[in-house]
């Protein structure tokens, strides 16, 4: 049975819901017809030319990523500017845009408790205490204290990084909180959580001598390597739920380069 789109955004609604994303994002269905067949759709962290590219090649009807195709306003819509350029060339192939973004940080299963489940954290809690697994960020425990460079040779090996930025505070690593992508704005919820190291990414100058002066360890896994994994298990989650509901769409996940690499 095939699906429509605005069957797949309902679903997407129920497996991610807006309510949980904050007032100034936009998520949702971007770009689209409602009563369009889809039957590929590709999963992505970015909506970019590579990854419409793939879209294209792979005949995807519906394109689901983590951070919005349209996220500040837009005045014109012309091919002068690469975002709108790229809506433009996907509108024109038909390929729909759909984006979860801090819904799919906030909602128990994404973003955050992939990122603590892969760094083998225990007894997970969201910032916001255990009544809550929905909200941004999450802190658990390791199973052994470890010393912060082992810690970061692990999160290297399992987010698949060539390096990562650590910013070390004098601690051993055992209760460690995390927020995928750019969590600088959450560190006084890390700090009030009791962690005594901080993963996330996007981490500047001037973070980092405040985590110094919280006595907190750093360490900036980046935004793309914190939040790629996300991708997978969204995708597997979907294909399951479809599958469930009798639907024959194929669930697909995007091949996106790493933008930020060491030479």
């Amino acid at each position: 049975m095939n699906i429509l789109v605005k069957e797949l955004v309902k679903i997407m609604g129920e497996m991610v819901p807006a309510r949980l994303a904050e007032d100034w994002d936009n998520v949702g269905l971007q770009l689209g017809r409602n009563e369009k067949e889809v039957r590929v759709i590709l999963c992505a962290l970015d909506f970019s030319a590579e990854v419409l590219e793939q879209a294209s090649q792979l005949h995807a009807d519906i394109i689901v990523t983590h951070h919005p195709a349209i996220f500040r306003s837009i005045k014109q819509f012309t091919d002068r500017d690469w975002r709108t350029g790229l809506l433009l060339e996907a509108a024109r192939k038909d390929i729909a845009v759909y984006s979860a973004h801090t819904n799919l940080d906030s909602v128990a299963g994404g973003v955050n408790d992939v990122l603590a489940n892969l760094l083998e954290l225990q007894n997970v809690e969201g910032f916001a205490g255990e009544d809550s697994m929905e909200g941004i960020g999450r802190v658990g425990v390791l199973k052994e204290i470890s010393d912060i460079n082992v810690f970061a040779d692990k999160i290297k090996s399992v987010l698949k990084l060539k390096h990562v930025t650590v910013i070390p505070a004098g601690r051993p690593v055992h209760k460690v909180a995390v927020c995928g992508g750019s969590g600088m704005d959450f560190l006084d919820c890390a700090v009030q959580s009791g962690a005594d190291t901080y993963v996330t990414g996007d981490v500047k100058f001037h973070d980092a001598q405040e985590a110094l002066g919280k006595h907190i360890n750093l360490i900036d896994a980046t935004h793309q390597g914190t939040e790629l994994p996300v991708v997978n298990e969204l995708a597997d989650r979907l294909a399951l739920r479809l599958s469930r509901e009798g639907y024959t769409a194929k669930v697909l996940v995007a091949k996106e380069t790493q933008l930020l690499q060491t030479v």
